[in-house]
């Protein structure tokens, strides 16, 4: 199976908002596929995230292909560096489509977006536990931070 990666239209909402819906159970999270769908949507519209898709060329449909995977990006800054960053924040490929390099067609794609829009770095956070995205993501250069401690509160 061929798959092409590419930036994502407010077209492709429906589609990446069930593969999100997927996305979020795989953490634990109860389904909401409408919920889910309603989330990408306000992300693409108001261009608060940045989504890049890997569609294989199966086409489920006429003029549209399987979504294999996504992954978002979310814009911020560093202060103390004065540049722009983006953080990774959602990486995820459906399990039937999974072993194929898709993750890492995604990360490249990212970085190069992250590249051509003059950004200094991409951050990303994992699960202490989630060892095969932590080899992929230094595979692909992402070195742990041993400089700083990240905490959060819930509000």
């Amino acid at each position: 199976m061929v798959y092409r990666v590419r930036r994502a239209r407010l077209d492709d909402a429906q589609q990446i908002g069930e593969l999100f819906n997927q996305y979020r159970m795989f953490y634990n999270q109860v389904s909401d596929t409408e919920g889910a769908i309603k989330y990408i949507q306000e992300r693409l519209s108001k261009d608060e995230s940045v989504i890049w898709m890997a569609e294989s060329d199966y086409k489920t449909e006429p003029g549209l292909g399987d979504i294999a995977g996504f992954v978002q990006l979310y814009p911020s800054f560093s202060s103390v560096s004065m540049g722009s960053i983006w953080v990774l924040n959602d990486l995820f490929v459906h399990k039937d489509h999974r072993k194929q390099g898709i993750a890492r067609k995604l990360m490249q794609a990212a970085q190069t977006f992250a590249s051509e829009t003059g950004a200094i770095r991409i951050t990303l956070s994992t699960a202490i536990n989630n060892t095969q995205a932590q080899a992929l993501y230094e595979s692909e250069g992402y070195a742990k931070d041993d400089h700083f401690l990240y905490y959060e509160r819930n509000v």
